[in-house]
């Protein structure tokens, strides 16, 4: 692990950045769909009974003549202006917090969790943290949301040896649970309008010929190829940081050594996600 930045601010951003990565795949996946009611059927066809002999048929008497009652003619109904589409402009990239904040917390999240969102440079933050995922790393400085309450916990079993705390994964539920409660069709409006910024935000980093859906994908990617750990691994603290005492674990990339920090069960939940926003996108 890196030994540059303490290990609140560390660990913080790493769950930020899943997290938010996620928030970013809804919004390239989901399709406006029409639901289609079915029309009712038909009354069936009733046959007129035959009769078994034909009846002879009375005379029927002549009908008086009337004259036909005087037709009105139908009024004209003033035609209906049809008003034009509104089309509210984009702010500035560098403006754009006030109404994206506004447009984001108005979305139904899970009650209390919306006040997880940091609300400066929600864009550039969000475009920044996919593209370090995207490299394995993690980036501090960028927060896209707040910090949890309690820090990373572990559990000494000898002298310079330490196993993740049994109940550390809790401090990540907030952030799980808030994925969870995202309503696909209003992100989806999100990302419609904002996209634009999206972009923008992305060419700033200078990749000329990748596109910040690309990126998205590569990071989804990165996540996704986290190896499965048995819980309980070990791990030791050389200086600052706690460091995995198993070199291979420690080689991962930092995005993923994250993604271990959750629990087992909350690993499954998170990799469903994204397994399922990385086959709608298509690889």
């Amino acid at each position: 692990m890196s030994q540059q930045a303490s290990a609140q601010s560390y660990y913080y951003a790493g769950l930020a950045a899943v997290v938010l990565v996620i928030i970013a795949a809804g919004w390239l996946l989901f399709r406006d769909t029409e639901q289609v009611t079915e029309p009712a059927p038909l009354p069936p066809v009733v046959e007129p009974a035959t009769p078994q002999q034909p009846l002879e048929a009375e005379p029927l008497p002549e009908p008086a003549v009337t004259e036909p009652a005087p037709v009105a003619e139908p009024e004209e109904e003033a035609a209906t202006p049809v008003e034009p589409e509104v089309v509210v402009p984009l702010p500035a990239l560098d403006e754009s917090d006030t109404e994206l904040a506004e447009a984001l917390l108005a979305l139904n999240w899970k009650a209390g969790l919306a006040a997880l969102f940091n609300r400066e440079e929600m864009i550039r933050n969000l475009v920044v943290t996919v593209d370090n995922i995207a490299q394995g790393q993690l980036v501090a400085g960028h927060p896209v949301l707040a910090k949890p309450a309690d820090g990373y916990r572990v559990q000494p079993v000898a002298e310079g040896r330490y196993l993740t705390a049994a109940d550390n994964s809790s401090r990540y539920e907030p952030y799980l649970q808030l994925l969870e409660s995202v309503p696909p069709r209003q992100v989806l409006a999100l990302k419609r309008r904002y996209q634009p910024l999206l972009d923008q935000a992305f060419a700033e980093l200078g990749y000329p010929d990748l596109t910040f859906d690309q990126r998205l994908r590569q990071a989804i990617a990165v996540l996704l190829s986290t190896p499965q750990v048995p819980a309980g691994a070990e791990l030791s603290r050389p200086s600052v940081m706690y460091t995995y005492a198993d070199p291979k674990l420690e080689q991962l990339p930092e995005a993923q050594k994250q993604v271990l920090r959750l629990s087992a069960e909350q690993q499954q939940r998170f990799k469903a996600l994204l397994t399922t926003y990385q086959q709608a996108l298509g690889n």
